[in-house]
């Protein structure tokens, strides 16, 4: 064999140039090559290579809780990253300063009770002009003041579950169902502080950065076999990437929030397969030979993956009809380069 490719070689010695740039063969000029061929598998979709991705919460998808007053002590009654109920107990507020925080609201009660029946006695009074108008300002102001500020009060007393006047105690309940975020264990706890936050199931969701050149065919990311179809795409790049988020995660998927993972990216975009030994380095592009009634021709292809036995490629050609070199790719590739025996 070695002595008919060297024969063949000397033989087209004067035709060498012409043919590499053509980038095209003869069958027939190849002497004794054994050649055979297989036809590029066309599919639909493909798994990329693994990027390092994050569970996290959608951003602004979080509810917080914050402590009305400073608290003395907080127990807290879940455990941090625990699924809970809407209604369920979450944390225990102990201290002198939530019987003062009780006292206010039920200061603040009277007074708007008080500023109602005046403003609605009001009223009428304004309509047939019985008071000023300077004087229904001053009574208008009073009335909404003490509402707003009862209503802002009532916001925090509708998730409080219980009241203990003997241990000056106050437990607090979720406002919805998620996963409990204890953002602050330890004190103090000053008015206006986090005591916790409540994460919808809904809004954990993988967070990926993938590839500006491959983010417009990214449907789904899988994690040790479990499939999570990519949501939506950031219009913003960083650096050569984008971020990508998914749909929520499935709770048989037993990810945590917060974790770093690896998943493997699905590409939904029609690619071939090609066997590894049909694919050659052609001035620095990967490419290969395609037959055509008695010739060689080759083509420009782009890997985009692989498996242990194939290329993921894309090509400007359908690839699907066409018959591709996959034996004795090293020889012919020699041929055109000018590279034989003596």
């Amino acid at each position: 064999m070695m002595a008919k490719y060297g024969a063949c070689l000397f033989c087209l010695s004067a035709s060498v140039a012409t043919l590499a740039q053509a980038e095209s063969l003869t069958i027939s000029s190849l002497g004794n090559l054994d050649l055979s061929y297989v036809q590029p598998q066309k599919v639909a979709s493909y798994e990329g290579s693994p990027l390092p991705a994050q569970v996290e919460i959608l951003p602004g998808n979080d509810y917080w809780i914050s402590t009305p007053e400073n608290i003395q002590q907080i127990s807290f009654l879940v455990g941090q990253g625990q699924l809970v109920t809407k209604g369920q107990a979450i944390v225990k507020l102990t201290g002198p300063e939530v019987f003062h925080y009780l006292a206010q609201v039920e200061a603040a009660g009277s007074l708007y009770q008080l500023a109602k029946s005046r403003y609605e006695r009001n009223k009428p009074l304004l309509n047939n002009g019985s008071i000023s108008a300077e004087k229904w300002r001053e009574i208008s102001q009073d009335y909404f003041s003490t509402h707003l500020e009862y209503e802002h009060m009532q916001h925090f007393m509708e998730i409080v579950k219980s009241t203990d006047a003997t241990t000056d105690s106050l437990v607090v309940g979720t406002p919805v169902a998620g996963i409990v975020k204890l953002n602050q264990v330890n004190g103090p706890y000053m008015a206006g502080s986090q005591l916790f936050s409540l994460v919808p199931s809904d809004s954990i969701r993988v967070k990926v950065s993938v590839p500006m050149s491959q983010s417009h065919s990214l449907s789904a990311v899988n994690i040790n076999q479990c499939h999570i179809a990519i949501e939506s795409m950031s219009a913003i790049a960083e650096g050569a990437f984008v971020t990508a988020w998914s749909s929520p995660v499935p709770q048989e998927c037993n990810l945590l929030l917060g974790q770093q993972i690896t998943v493997i990216p699905e590409y939904q975009k029609a690619v071939y397969l090609l066997p590894k030994n049909s694919v050659f380095s052609w001035e620095q592009d990967s490419q290969v030979f395609t037959k055509t009634a008695d010739t060689l021709t080759s083509i420009t292809i782009d890997i985009l993956g692989s498996t242990p036995e194939q290329y993921i490629v894309e090509s400007d050609q359908d690839l699907s009809q066409i018959q591709v070199l996959s034996q004795s790719v090293a020889a012919v590739k020699g041929i055109m380069l000018g590279l034989g025996g003596e």
